[in-house]
């Protein structure tokens, strides 16, 4: 297999999204044994198009073979390669509430080249805490825990209020990329990449999608009756 061939620029942010669930789906297709997977079969995954999935695929370098389709263990290690997943990213959690315990506990972030090295609380009746594999460390450690491990990224599960100042120390200190789950939009430095994971607004959007689902078949009921009765 050759090697994973190298972008001459970033992906579109639509491309990119459809290549990491791609990248998802042929994991776990390697898991179940699968060794291909056919276009026809990841672009209705994806809801789109199979001529724009294969020009996915055909941009990231990745070629399938007629009723075959694509090999699922060249789709993963071109997509590590070119996702930048082959080498882990080394991260840091700040926030130890509910959402913080949920993320510690969650075992999958190593798949994607993730790897949490230590978790922060300011509350110190937290600090001292287990939370699966993680003893909870004060904030006054963190610093030294930055320099030590090159921390790239920073997983911020802290209140609304706090979140910007924080961003700003972590930015201060090195931190290049943010992935926030605080209902607050981060203004950072252009060289900081800021990923903003906003739970009410995702709760807004599939509320309103599932009501505008709702109002059309009620709609669509209502139409079909009128014409029986017409």
């Amino acid at each position: 297999m050759k090697a994973p061939r190298k972008l001459s620029m970033p992906l579109p942010p639509a491309a990119l999204s459809r290549l990491a669930i791609c990248y998802q789906v042929a994991l776990r297709a390697g898991e179940d044994g699968k060794e291909n997977l056919l276009s026809a079969q990841l672009a209705k995954l994806l809801k789109v198009d199979e001529t724009l999935f294969r020009k996915d695929m055909a941009m990231v370098g990745i070629v399938g073979k007629p009723r075959k389709g694509y090999p699922v263990g060249e789709i993963i290690v071109r997509l590590e390669g070119i996702l930048g997943l082959s080498e882990f990213t080394n991260a840091i959690l700040i926030g130890c509430g509910f959402l913080g315990h949920a993320l510690l506990r969650y075992s999958g972030f190593g798949k994607y080249g993730l790897r949490i090295t230590a978790a922060f609380d300011a509350d110190h009746k937290k600090v001292g805490q287990h939370i699966g594999d993680y003893v909870v460390l004060p904030m006054e450690k963190c610093r030294s825990i930055i320099e030590t491990f090159r921390i790239q990224v920073a997983i911020l599960a802290v209140p609304a209020n706090r979140v910007q100042e924080l961003t700003d120390w972590l930015v201060e200190r090195g931190v290049t990329g943010i992935w926030n789950f605080a209902p607050v939009q981060l203004k950072v430095p252009l060289q900081v990449v800021v990923r903003n994971e906003n739970l009410a607004v995702g709760l807004v959007q599939l509320i309103h999608h599932m009501k505008s689902s709702r109002l059309s078949s009620e709609l669509e009921d209502l139409d079909t009756m009128k014409a029986s009765n017409e």
